[in-house]
């Protein structure tokens, strides 16, 4: 029931950002299953290509479409990241889902956003756009939870072949997350250097 009605909100945000024009890319537990890690998930997570002075024109439209800020003020900083958290109630779901959206403020952020690919979830009739799996590789390190630590592992071993890993490490370095990414490495391929 929770992921059928995390699908339907997945489709109807997408749809509200299209209409509006807001480049955005797929990320967090949703994202994985794209890059052949599959887990559970309770949230819907994006990046957003918009600043913050255009989030309150985004806000009243998603408002119109029954997508509401989980509190107020809407944006949560969480260091140099903003986000804003939503809520929605899918038709006949009888609860609330939480879409995250990212703000694609930083450099890096926006590097991601220009770099994300169509990708085309199953049972879901809508196309989207995730971020490349060395992006996502990025994020999980930049949040640093034990689970997103998990995940990174996962996805450097189930897509090691085609890995951009010059892009990875110059990235990882540039964000200050060199250390982690080397001790995801060696979690992944234990006793393998890690490769430029």
């Amino acid at each position: 029931m929770v992921a059928d009605a995390l699908l339907r909100s997945l489709r109807h945000v997408w749809r509200v950002l299209e209409e509006r024009g807001v480049p955005a890319a797929l990320l967090g537990g949703l994202a994985l299953a794209t890059w052949k890690h599959v887990r559970a998930t309770r949230d819907i997570d994006l990046l957003v290509g918009i600043g913050q002075d255009e989030l309150e024109d985004l806000l009243a439209h998603l408002g119109a479409a029954g997508i509401r800020p989980k509190r107020s003020p809407a944006i949560t900083p969480l260091g140099e990241l903003t986000v804003v958290q939503l809520l929605y109630e899918p038709e006949e779901a009888f609860l609330d889902l939480q879409i995250d959206l990212l703000l694609a403020e930083s450099e890096y952020h926006q590097e991601a956003l220009r770099r994300r690919i169509p990708t085309q979830l199953p049972e879901l009739d809508v196309p989207l756009a995730v971020l490349t799996c060395e992006d996502l590789i990025l994020h999980k390190l930049l949040a640093g939870r034990p689970i997103d630590r998990v995940d990174a592992a996962s996805l450097l071993r189930a897509n090691r072949p085609a890995l951009d890993v010059k892009y990875l490490t110059d990235w990882a370095h540039r964000l200050g997350v060199a250390s982690e990414l080397v001790e995801i490495w060696s979690d992944a391929f234990p006793g393998e250097p890690m490769e430029d």
